[in-house]
This record gives C-alpha cells, structure tokens and sequence, in this order.
C-alpha cells in the first residue's frame, strides 16, 4: 500500500489547473485591491493607468488615467499572474514533498510575488514603487498569496481546509 503521507505526484494537467486558478485568484485580488484603492482616493483606474504608462510610455508623470495604459497593462498583469501562477504550482508540488505546513507555502508565494514584482519594478518600472508605496504592493501582494495559498490548501489539503473553515465557523 502507498504511503499516504507523500504528496502524489502532480500530472501536468494537475499542475496547469493550479496554475491557472492561482494566477486568476492572485492577478484578480491586486487589481481589486488596487482597484479600491483608487476609487477610495477618488482616483478609479490610477494604479494601472500609471504603471501602463511607465511601462509602455517610459513616464509615470501621466495627471490623468489613459485608459489605453489601463487596457495594455491589464493584459501585461495577467500574463504576469499567469507567469507566477505557473512558478507557483511548480514550487508547491515541490513544498508538499518537503513540508506539510500551510503557513510554509503562502510565505513561499508572498515571497515569489514580492521578489517578481520588485525585480520588474526595477527594471521596467522606475518611480512606480514610490509613487504607488511599497507599503500597498506588500499589502496587496499578500492578500494574493493568502487567496492563493487558501486555494491550493482547499484543493489539496482537504482535511485542513474543513478543519479551517470549522474553526472560523464558515460552514
């Protein structure tokens, strides 16, 4: 009989699933987070109208949202996502054969986010990071490890995911 406490082996089907699912969930909670953010400032649409035009325009002086840098950074964000979704469930699969805990896995995936975004910001976005705050990429970036980390725990630790939810009374 097999040993139930190693992980099974992932079929890349398995693996573009997680990929996929943790790309969405992580791209969807920046931009809402961003989102809100900007909306709460008065400012819908700032965060990706500026960072589109550092990216694309070289400049992130832009006073007010082009929503053709918002459109063109939307795409370049989610491919992003897709990007770390798949380095994601890579490195999962790989933490799952060497530790058990959770905590272990959403740190690992907050410190992919923040290394991948910090490296592009200093190669292709300059002034981004101090104009947005560091302060809000790390509190966004961590929402996305949590929805992400939350994700793959329901989906591959069963057990600790009802054991989860019954302890905060969510079902």
């Amino acid at each position: 009989m097999a040993d139930t406490a190693q992980a099974p082996s992932a079929s890349l089907g398995d693996l573009v699933y997680d990929a996929f699912y943790a790309g969405g969930i992580g791209g969807s909670i920046v931009a809402l987070f961003f989102f809100a953010r900007d909306v709460w400032n008065g400012e819908p649409l700032f965060t990706p109208s500026i960072v589109g035009s550092a990216l694309f325009l070289g400049s992130v002086a832009e006073p007010a949202v082009r929503l053709d840098m918002v459109a063109v950074y939307t795409l370049v964000h989610f491919a992003a996502f897709a990007l770390l979704g798949a380095v994601v469930a890579v490195a999962v699969r790989e933490l799952e054969l060497h530790s058990k805990h959770p905590l272990v896995t959403g740190l690992v995936i907050f410190g992919l986010a923040e290394l991948g975004f910090f490296a592009a910001a200093a190669l292709f976005l300059p002034g981004v990071v101090e104009l947005v705050g560091a302060g809000w990429i790390g509190a966004a970036n961590l929402l996305a490890a949590i929805g992400i980390a939350l994700f793959l725990l329901s989906s591959h630790r069963p057990d600790l995911w009802y054991r989860l939810k019954h302890a905060m009374h969510l079902a």
